[in-house]
């Protein structure tokens, strides 16, 4: 598991950010790449009493949209401490939300084996998963598993995001996971009729969360294609008006306008 120290920062120049920033840095090892065993540090810098959110993917696999975990301090600082243990090998994907507004840059990582350089090892890949053997500093052989897809999980806030049970799923909750994959993934928009409460879906898969420019790009090209029904208006509208907030291009705050203008019309 990951365990975490949350510490306020102080006189630190980052919280005078006008955008949100969010650093990540290996304690350990400072310039190296990620191992399980590190110590890292996260650092977020926007203005000052603005809660934070992340949104985490393990393993390309599975998704998480946290709820608000923290909040910048009156100078606009935040940071957690932690180590990477075993379960936390393989890739990292975050996306860090501070006052609506997706903090620069994503983190993406990947947290390796301590392995000793020059000894035995075995590795193995089917899709996404990685299984890998080999000698640690501390004389032992020992395996590395990146998670399945069913496995649980622990974000960097340490919560525990709990096994996938799909076969349980609702088709609300199945049209939310096809919608998150068309979002945030390559998957082609497909009209169909549940599309029609795009606005509210993703309204629900996100919450707190921000998106990417790309991700919000992709939003606006789904409501567009899809229309929206009168009833399905005001959840849309609430979507819009919630991305318009947290976009900073002003050219992508123009689309959404324009998008809102024509929820309106319809």
């Amino acid at each position: 598991m990951i365990r975490l120290f949350i510490v306020l920062l102080a006189g630190c120049g980052l919280g005078m950010a006008q955008s949100p920033v969010v650093v990540m840095r290996n304690l350990s090892r400072p310039v190296a790449d990620f191992q399980v065993g590190d110590r890292f540090e996260i650092t977020v810098a926007a203005g000052p009493h603005q809660p934070i959110s992340v949104r985490t993917r393990r393993n390309t696999l599975r998704t998480d949209w946290g709820p608000v975990i923290a909040s910048t301090d009156a100078s606009g600082q935040w940071s957690s401490k932690g180590s990477f243990e075993k379960v936390d090998f393989g890739p990292w994907y975050e996306v860090w939300t501070v006052g609506g507004k997706v903090a620069n840059p994503v983190l993406s990582f990947y947290v390796g084996a301590p392995c000793v350089k020059g000894g035995r090892g075995f590795s193995s890949t089917s899709g996404p998963n990685t299984v890998l053997s080999c000698d640690t500093p501390d004389g032992t052989e020992q395996t590395f598993v990146t998670p399945s897809s069913g496995d649980s999980f622990r974000t960097p806030d340490g919560r525990i995001v709990r096994e996938d049970a799909r076969s349980n799923q609702s088709a609300e909750a199945y049209h939310r996971e096809i919608m998150e994959s068309i979002v945030t993934g390559s998957e082609l928009v497909e009209p169909g009729k549940w599309m029609a409460q795009a606005g509210d879906l993703i309204g629900k898969l996100i919450g707190v969360n921000g998106l990417t420019e790309a991700e919000n790009r992709k939003v606006l090209a789904i409501v567009r294609a899809v229309g929206v029904p009168e009833a399905e208006k005001t959840a849309t509208l609430a979507l819009l008006r919630q991305l318009a907030a947290g976009a900073e291009a002003q050219g992508l705050k123009d689309e959404i306008a324009g998008t809102i203008e024509f929820v309106q019309r319809q």
